[in-house]
């Protein structure tokens, strides 16, 4: 799984950084702040699959982070080209603290039940 991440990472990756070279209507600052979302987003997978947590979690959060990356993606894509005044880029922040704490919840919880 982790490959497959890593693969699917660069891939989108790529083809973000070659829609905003081609495309004038695709600001530099939207396709910035794609590209960090689209990282920060496999690399909360990527600490998903590498930690030790239930196999429930180790399922399902995977695919809660990348349906709320899609929705951070698509926030940074329509966002104002400025960081200033940009509220789609406070609502991302916020749904990127919940992801890692609903990280950081399960993994203590897996701890804790392991003992």
């Amino acid at each position: 799984m982790k490959k497959t991440i890593l693969f699917a990472t660069i891939a989108v990756l790529i083809v973000n950084i070659a829609a905003g070279l081609l495309l004038s209507s695709y600001h530099t600052f939207n396709m910035f702040a794609t590209s960090i979302v689209v990282i920060l987003t496999a690399t909360l997978m990527y600490i998903t699959e590498s930690i030790t947590m239930k196999a429930a979690f180790r399922v399902s959060l995977p695919f809660i982070f990348a349906t709320l990356g899609a929705v951070m993606f698509l926030l940074m894509l329509f966002s104002k080209h400025q960081i200033q005044d940009n509220w789609c880029v406070i609502v991302s922040l916020m749904l990127l603290l919940m992801e890692a704490m609903a990280l950081y919840v399960t993994y203590r919880v897996s701890l804790k039940n392991k003992k």
